[in-house]
């Protein structure tokens, strides 16, 4: 072993580490990584024994350089060799051991083995509520990773279990808020996006509440297994209330700091009014729209630059909280896309999560759609948006009553996988919900276009 070490390390010491007069630099390639990952573990193991503690660190390397090559079946036999060593050295229930869990949750979920993942999630829970020696922003980023598995799972796992990964990243979430406002104070405006990410679960809640099926009525259950259910319209009054606490916690964050911000108070009023649009309340909203323009404008914002964030309908929830307008303002341009030499001009865009959930966004910060990422099936539309308009139509096989939804559409063209019907991609586009476009806070018609990415299977 120890000659196959010798040979891989002469080969990588005698190889040029900076550039050679005429020559690029040099690079390893997957298969040298592996190699030199499996190189230093035997030489590990050989120097220190096969139970040893510092074998833990490179059998993790080699279980990462492996699982980035989708090898997950040999990533997991050196994952629980480490947790195995992590064991005996420390005992069952030490921090060291949580990173590793982490690891093989992911390489669990990556392989679509969702029964161990939710297994190994149980026990993380556990781990983290009742063997956790401090609290400490390690502790807050592990829970909010921990949140973010369960919603990745929303998209991933057997629809039936749709409903238990919603409660189960909420309920962490809600442990994360809490293990902060310990950790920074109420007024923290580290709180912020995560409070915002729970506002948007709530949205995802709803539309999976309205769209039926077993994870609606996972959703609205007294308790798990008890058979009794909700009304929906209670359900979804809980889901519009909580967000409303929600939405009140980002106002208090910048309202009571010791430095209170008028510009993102404001711009919490803006958030607020488009909840009320998602609830169907467009008058309060186009007050409270109205309202936070007066706001931008009192707190020092120039009028054109305000003018210029709601110059276009924008699809809502919001990806993200912006706490002041120009920040705002170069996402919006950050966001618009421009496709192809016979569409010239900008699209506004948006990238379908998943077929297990269509029509939203993903809830998971920095986590692009397969429709995005793959960037070759969407459809580009060209659409008409009233001020602030109530649509009435067939959603979910149910009539509605709906707020700020496209009033007429053209399919302008497709770049699907698989050809479909134009009313079948039209159904996507009229599923969407906007902030309306703005002039001196007063709500306007506009016409915009959009490309919309599709998820994998995620046409009807």
């Amino acid at each position: 072993m120890k000659k196959r070490l010798t040979a891989a390390l002469l080969i990588f010491l005698a190889s040029p580490i900076g550039p050679v007069y005429g020559q690029p630099v040099p690079f390893l390639n997957s298969l040298d990584e592996v190699a030199l990952s499996r190189a230093l573990l035997d030489e590990q193991q050989n120097r220190f024994g096969p139970l040893d503690s510092r074998l833990i660190e490179p059998l993790e390397q080699l279980a990462d350089e492996l699982m980035l090559r989708h090898q997950y079946d040999e990533a997991h036999t050196l994952l629980d060799r480490a947790m195995q060593i992590a064991r005996v050295e420390d005992g069952l229930y030490t921090e060291l051991q949580r990173p590793l869990l982490e690891k093989k949750i992911e390489n669990f979920a990556n392989r679509g083995d969702w029964d161990k993942a939710r297994e190994n999630m149980e026990h993380l829970l556990w781990l983290y509520t009742n063997k956790s020696l401090f609290i400490n922003q390690v502790l807050i980023d592990d829970l909010l990773e921990l949140s973010r598995s369960h919603l990745r799972a929303v998209a991933e796992d057997n629809g039936a279990w749709q409903g238990y990964h919603f409660k189960q990243s909420s309920r962490i979430r809600w442990l994360t808020i809490g293990v902060a406002e310990t950790l920074w104070g109420k007024t923290d405006e580290r709180l912020v996006p995560i409070i915002y990410e729970q506002l948007r679960q709530f949205h995802l809640q709803t539309v999976a509440l309205w769209r039926g099926g077993a994870t609606s009525y996972s959703l609205r259950q007294i308790a798990p297994g008890s058979g009794i259910i909700r009304d929906r319209s209670d359900v979804n009054e809980s889901f519009y209330l909580t967000g409303m606490g929600l939405l009140n916690n980002l106002f208090l964050i910048y309202a009571e700091s010791e430095s209170p911000d008028p510009e993102a108070i404001a711009m919490t009023n803006v958030y607020l009014a488009d909840w009320h649009i998602l609830f169907n309340q467009p008058q309060v909203a186009t007050e409270i729209y109205q309202q936070a323009y007066q706001e931008l404008l009192a707190s020092g914002v120039d009028a054109t630059l305000a003018n210029e964030f709601f110059s276009q309908p924008m699809v809502i929830p919001d990806l993200e909280f912006y706490a002041n307008v120009e920040a705002a303002v170069t996402a919006q341009h950050n966001r618009m896309v421009t496709v192809g030499e016979e569409n010239p001009g900008a699209f506004l865009s948006f990238s379908e999560w998943s077929a297990a959930l269509p029509n939203v966004r993903s809830p998971i910060p920095d986590n692009t759609s397969v429709g995005e990422a793959a960037n070759s099936n969407f459809a580009l539309f060209s659409f008409s948006l009233a001020g602030v308009n109530k649509v009435s139509r067939w959603y979910s096989h149910r009539f509605s009553r709906t707020v700020n939804m496209i009033e007429q559409a053209e399919l302008l063209t497709n770049y699907l996988q698989s050809p479909t019907e134009e009313i079948r991609l039209l159904e996507k586009l009229n599923s969407l919900t906007f902030r309306p476009m703005l002039v001196d806070g007063m709500p306007q018609e506009a016409t915009s276009r959009l490309k919309y990415d599709l998820a994998i299977g995620g046409l009807p």
